[in-house]
């Protein structure tokens, strides 16, 4: 159960870096549209990290055993993923379609998303070896690691420090 606080705390500091971005980003330029996305993104599964994360520990105080309950967690990591991310697809291929910005999509953060979602679920029903609440803290661990580059994404810019077009 460790782990699952560990990984809430980094969450957290994801969050919080995502919101020191936000400050420094804004000093320099007008945002594109995209950058709403990405930011979106980041805030997203960090915020969300925080709660899958602490997920097993409260479902283990109403008595489900930790495999129980990392599967369940597994199952809500991968709709909240599915649910959030496409959403924030579709947005951001609109924006793209609308000339709102170059940046589209990142084809390898695409990847790294599907990578998660699918490793998640299978995980989730038994097809991958290995503890589940293992395959629940690496997913996770994951999920943060998207959001770090998101947030990556954000603060390097790439193409996105100029104002909308329209």
């Amino acid at each position: 159960m460790d782990v699952f606080h560990t990984l809430a705390e980094v969450a957290v500091a994801i969050a919080g870096f995502s919101s020191l971005a936000i400050v420094f980003r804004g000093q320099r330029s007008g945002w594109q549209s995209q950058a709403y996305v990405s930011l979106a993104f980041a805030l997203c599964w960090s915020i969300g990290s925080v709660f899958l994360a602490l997920l097993p520990i409260i479902l283990g105080e109403f008595g489900l055993d930790l495999a129980k309950a990392a599967r369940v967690g597994l199952f809500v990591l991968s709709a909240y993923m599915l649910l959030i991310g496409i959403g924030l697809m579709i947005v951001r291929w609109r924006i793209a379609a609308a000339g709102g910005g170059a940046m589209g999509m990142n084809p390898a953060l695409t990847a790294f998303f599907l990578l998660i979602v699918l490793g998640a679920s299978a995980a989730a029903t038994g097809l991958l070896p290995g503890p589940v609440h293992g395959w629940l803290a690496v997913s996770i661990a994951l999920l943060m690691a998207h959001a770090t580059a998101e947030l990556g994404l954000l603060v390097v810019g790439t193409g996105t420090n100029q104002e909308d077009p329209g």
